[in-house]
This record gives structure tokens, sequence and C-alpha cells, in this order.
């Protein structure tokens, strides 16, 4: 079990069957690793990315504005990827729960 593993969560994972949990966390851990970004900076340039969007447009944001707040656009990206997986997985394996909005958090 690589960091990424030991600290993602997802929101309101206990609305999940355990399998497709951690099948949709095995597909997010997955994502960020492929761009070498870890969950801490993922979750944390996340809530830089919803502190921009207040006054720039997603186009507008660059990697030295999320440099300003101590996080990075790639993390940023890297985040929306691994939503983007765990949706697909959820999705996959459990249609009842398709519209189920990802949201990350890590565990202390």
């Amino acid at each position: 079990m690589n960091d990424n593993e030991a600290s993602l969560q997802i929101f309101d994972q206990d609305k999940l069957k355990p399998e497709v949990r951690d099948a949709a966390l095995a597909a997010a851990c997955a994502a960020l690793s492929r761009d070498g970004v870890t969950a801490a900076q993922a979750v944390s340039a996340y809530g830089v990315d919803l502190l921009l969007a207040e006054g720039l447009e997603p186009d507008d944001r660059t990697d030295e504005h999320f440099r300003e707040h101590g996080a990075s656009l790639k993390a940023c990206e890297a985040y929306h990827a691994a939503v983007g997986a765990a949706e697909a997985e959820i999705a996959k394996r459990d249609p009842a729960n398709s519209c189920f909005h990802v949201l990350f958090s890590v565990a202390a």
C-alpha cells in the first residue's frame, strides 16, 4: 500500500459498497501516481483551485497562480483526473450510483 492508498478518502464513501469504494480509490491512486502527485498535493491544489475560482476562469489559472498558494496546476489537473477515474469506476461497478460525485480528502 502506498501513501496515496493509505490516505486518500472519498467524501461519503460509506454510501458505496466496499468493493466499489476500493476499486474507485485504486483507480484514483493510479491516476495520481501516473502524474507523480501525492494525494495530499492533489487535495491541496483542489482547494486552491476553489479559491482561484472566485476571481479567475479555469482557462486563466496558471501554475504561477497555484504556486502563490503553495500548490501546482499539475496537482490540480491530477486531482481532476483522479476524480474522473474514480467516478468511471463507480459507474462501471455500481450503475445505481453512476451519478455519485467524488470529492476527495486525505486522512490525517
